[in-house]
């Protein structure tokens, strides 16, 4: 009989170059540096806060870090129960190998497998990211073509369920298994009995296309009309020469403030946005990320997408150094009524979005130190070319969608010009 391996003592922490540490199984959580690591090269270390040295380090940057690689609410309780652990180490023992960023994690002893992969058509694909009860026989069958494969241990932060999948040169899907990269994450309609996010991968795939007209660094995406998802190229792997993937160094904003993703929302505890704008300093570039920072906030005022929080923005390893990572996860959350009406971040004490003036922008500058004239500008700038990207990226990802989805499309269309026309008045101190 099969009895469920135990969960080790420790975790062995693989970069793209080899073993660079530990995390042990303590309280509060510990990581150390593998002195192979410390004497490598340009060897860098996992986190800012976090340098290298010998020893056990446990300062509150180790957990937070570690935590903020799993899911968070009803994503993370499914796997605690599916797979019977209920700490973050366990959970990291169960599903740590493939994860945002640049490292895998094992058990101490163990090597990270050669990578493996399922050939999958995008219907089975569809199968896989729908929970529909008719589908249970092919799910079966797709499972039972995998059963000598290594189970996946993959963990993608975040609250809403996602899939991650390896896109071969011509396009064609593949599941990664054990800890083998993935290239893109797909992201169905989100699924809730007590929010209706109806049409949610239509929306992310529209904002996401309008924030790259806009000219924000923006994550690659498309629509998969066939697996009826929003898919999303990841920005933190790269294809070698050879065809494989490497991974990238990256943290979101909560990883680098030393917060847990429990408590991402600036009114409970967790970043600010001066916290974030501030913490740019670490980029080589400061002046260029913040610029781009500044228009992902009024972006998202535009747009109605008052999710925008710490864990939604995130620093990327480049050959030049720490840069502002592509944004992602942009929807209009203003379109469900079920979703809350306050931003995730105050702006000058005010976090509700049809209560801000020119006067809070006014405040905003000051306490960042800029000039106020500069920042309405950078505003007024935003809003209008959200107004005139959005009937081309309604166009783009519009076309071929069901009859539903078109018409997210359109009343996505109507409403976010709506509000982009109102916020611009706002900033413009012509509507209070």
């Amino acid at each position: 009989m099969a009895t469920r391996a135990p969960v080790p003592r420790a975790l062995w922490v693989y970069g793209p170059d080899g073993l660079v540490g530990t995390l042990h199984n303590t309280e509060p959580l510990a990581f150390s540096y593998s002195e192979a690591w410390m004497a490598t090269p340009g060897a860098a270390p996992i986190h800012p806060e976090l340098p290298l040295a010998g020893g056990m380090l446990d300062s509150p940057y180790v957990a937070a870090f570690f935590e903020n690689l799993l899911p968070e609410g009803d994503q993370r309780t499914a796997i605690s129960m599916r797979e019977q652990v209920s700490t973050v180490f366990g959970l990291l023992a169960r599903v740590g190998g493939e994860s945002a960023g640049a490292f895998t994690l094992v058990p101490e002893g163990e090597t990270p497998q050669a990578p493996v992969y399922q050939a999958l058509s995008w219907e089975q694909v569809r199968v896989l990211v729908h929970d529909d009860g008719a589908q249970s026989d092919e799910r079966k069958a797709i499972e039972r073509a995998a059963q000598d494969m290594p189970k996946p241990r993959i963990s993608m932060s975040g609250a809403q369920f996602k899939m991650v999948l390896y896109l071969d040169a011509a396009g064609n899907p593949f599941r990664p298994m054990g800890n083998a990269p993935s290239t893109h994450i797909l992201k169905p309609d989100i699924q809730r009995p007590d929010i209706k996010a109806f049409a949610s991968s239509v929306n992310e795939a529209i904002v996401m296309r309008v924030a790259v007209l806009c000219g924000l660094p923006t994550a690659p995406v498309t629509y998969q009309t066939v697996a009826q998802a929003c898919l999303v190229e990841r920005y933190d792997r790269v294809r070698q020469a050879d065809g494989t993937l490497r991974r990238l160094w990256q943290a979101d904003f909560c990883q680098l403030l030393g917060v847990p993703s429990g408590v991402k929302y600036e009114h409970e505890g967790g970043p600010t946005f001066k916290d974030c704008y501030d913490k740019l300093a670490l980029s080589v570039q400061p002046a260029v990320d913040r610029r781009h920072l500044l228009r992902w906030l009024f972006f998202n005022l535009c747009v109605g997408n008052n999710d925008s929080h710490a864990k939604n923005i995130a620093l990327l390893a480049t050959p030049q150094g720490l840069r502002l990572a592509p944004f992602y996860d942009l929807m209009c959350t203003r379109i469900y009524p079920g979703l809350s009406n306050h931003f995730a971040f105050a702006i000058a004490g005010e976090s509700e979005p049809g209560q801000l003036t020119d006067a809070h922008l006014a405040e905003l500058a000051r306490s960042l130190g800029v000039n106020v004239r500069y920042l309405q500008k950078l505003a007024l700038e935003v809003a209008q070319h959200v107004i005139e990207a959005l009937p081309a990226a309604a166009a783009e990802i519009g076309s071929g969608l069901d009859f539903n989805n078109a018409v997210m499309a359109e009343r996505l269309t109507q409403r976010i010009t709506s509000i982009a026309t109102r916020m611009a008045k706002r900033f413009a101190g012509t509507e209070r």
